[in-house]
């Protein structure tokens, strides 16, 4: 058996995770405020150096600790999808990327792969050792698994945030390929054996199946009251929803 990966999780909901390399650790994903001191004292239990940031995207809660981490390590690494870069400045990340990834590329065991839709750049990593997929928000665990244009009253954040649907669902589905064993996720618990919830979850985000009334109601409340997206984008939920079940 593999591994589980090493999930860092703020409030339940918003994951990191460190992969040790022979160099050091590789951090995927810096959650928002406050993930350094998470990022720190697991870096100092497992006795390794933080060696680079690996994002799968540019949005809020995935970026909130790299300037902290970086003014903590010096010589720190940033990667980031090469189509991903123009959010970076706008969220107030004053730390210039290292290196911009593309599909193929490897950092340390990891290939890069191009998973765009969530975001323009949006990409996922697989860990060719073991086969852990960590996919940002292509797929979203909560409360049980889904494709990001998919909408769920009880998280529907990410879908607001979603910046084309349809390509987020072809990413998914491209991903039911990769050979992996174990799926960490942006939010959400990390699926041990995970391609059959990953194969309902596409078939389901195909469907075109419209949301209820009610879903589609909590998820606005929901999104108006926590003032949060996965790109600062409350103001254009509704059409962000429009296009996750028309497009």
């Amino acid at each position: 058996m593999p591994r589980p990966p090493i999930r860092l999780a703020q409030f339940g909901l918003i994951n990191a995770y460190l992969v040790p390399e022979a160099d050091g650790l590789t951090l995927i994903d810096a959650g928002v405020r406050g993930m350094d001191r998470r990022v720190n004292r697991a870096a100092r239990q497992l006795g390794l150096p933080l060696r680079r940031v690996a994002l799968t995207h540019t949005h809020s809660d995935h970026v909130g600790a790299i300037d902290t981490l970086m003014s903590q390590w010096p010589d720190l690494e940033l990667l980031v999808g090469a189509d991903d870069t123009t959010n970076l400045a706008p969220l107030g990340v004053k730390t210039t990327p290292t290196r911009l990834l593309r599909g193929g590329d490897r950092v340390g065991s990891l290939t890069v792969l191009d998973t765009p839709g969530h975001s323009p750049g949006h990409v996922a990593y697989l860990d060719e050792r073991d086969g852990k997929l960590y996919s940002g928000d292509t797929f979203v665990n909560v409360p049980r698994l889904r494709v990001a244009s998919v909408l769920n009253a009880a998280f529907p954040l990410p879908t607001f945030g979603t910046h084309d649907p349809a390509q987020t669902t072809r990413a998914a589905r491209a991903l039911l390929d990769v050979p992996l064993k174990t799926l960490a996720t942006g939010h959400g618990p990390v699926i041990p054996g995970p391609l059959d919830a990953m194969r309902r979850a596409v078939q389901d985000a195909e469907s075109g199946r419209e949301p209820g009334a009610v879903t589609r109601t909590v998820s606005g409340w929901v999104g108006y009251l926590t003032r949060l997206s996965t790109d600062g984008a409350v103001a254009g939920k509704n059409l962000a929803y429009r296009n996750s079940r028309h497009s």
